[in-house]
């Protein structure tokens, strides 16, 4: 048994002592090798018993027989010496026998430990990994949510900007003729496209308006002018956070800012 299987093992069985002083119950594997341990101590204290008993007993022999050994009796003497010699070799069979048993079951005992780990391994990474699978879907999944929502949201706060906007041209004292929603020209998308008696107004509403916003109203409308020469169009800018220097922008090229 090399040091590093005694190591092993006799922190195997320390281990095990513990748990048997808690208290604890043993699992299969260490109540195999607990047993296994314990028989094999108890057939070594049976042979130290035997040599015990078998040299009390030739001890006994030799001082009953001494005075016929010293008397030349060889004979005796060489009988006396096989028996041990036997006795001794039978018992070192059965020693190294037990010893390489033992030996056997710990290295079966380790490499089924070792399987045993690994398949739990296996089993727990695959667990780990169906659960970010299944937290990356969900975070997809509220993402989506999300992202309907705020859509929902935007088209929400378009009709509101859009109808305070009619409603304000109709405090104005200008009839509003037809309302377009979402009107196509072939640089984009307009919110709205209101029509009065004598005027178009090209709105666009922006929750965060950006220099880059009032350019792009201005290029709509004048692609819109081109559609309706007979009337003024004017762009409109309207939404919750236009900031002061978004607002000067606009103003300063003619965009009018709700």
């Amino acid at each position: 048994m090399t040091e590093e299987l005694k190591k092993w093992f006799n922190d195997l069985l320390n281990k095990i002592s513990e748990k048997i002083k808690k208290g604890e119950e043993l699992n299969d594997k260490e109540m195999e090798i607990a047993t296994s341990y314990i028989s094999n101590l108890q057939l070594l204290e049976y042979i130290d018993k035997r040599i015990s008993d078998t040299e009390r007993s030739l001890r006994d022999e030799i001082r009953k027989t001494r005075e016929e050994l010293l008397a030349n009796d060889e004979k005796i003497k060489q009988e006396l010496l096989k028996e041990i010699n036997t006795v001794s070799r039978e018992l070192e069979k059965k020693i190294e026998a037990t010893r390489s048993d033992l030996e056997k079951k710990i290295e079966n005992t380790r490499t089924e430990l070792k399987a045993e780990i690994m398949t739990i391994k296996g089993e727990l990474e695959k667990k780990i990994e169906d659960t970010r699978t299944n937290l990356i879907k969900t975070i997809e999944d509220v993402n989506s949510k999300v992202e309907a929502t705020r859509s929902d949201l935007g088209l929400l706060t378009e009709e509101v900007y859009i109808k305070n906007f009619i409603d304000y041209l109709d405090k104005s004292g200008e009839k509003v003729i037809s309302v377009y929603r979402h009107y196509e020209i072939n640089v984009g998308e307009i919110d709205a496209l209101i029509e009065t008696q004598t005027k178009i107004y090209v709105v666009e509403v922006k929750m965060k308006a950006e220099f880059k916003d009032v350019d792009s109203l201005l290029v709509k409308a004048k692609v819109v002018s081109e559609e309706y020469k007979d009337k003024n169009v004017i762009p409109v800018l309207t939404g919750s956070r236009i900031s002061k220097t978004a607002r000067g922008y606009a103003k300063g090229l003619n965009v009018m800012v709700i």
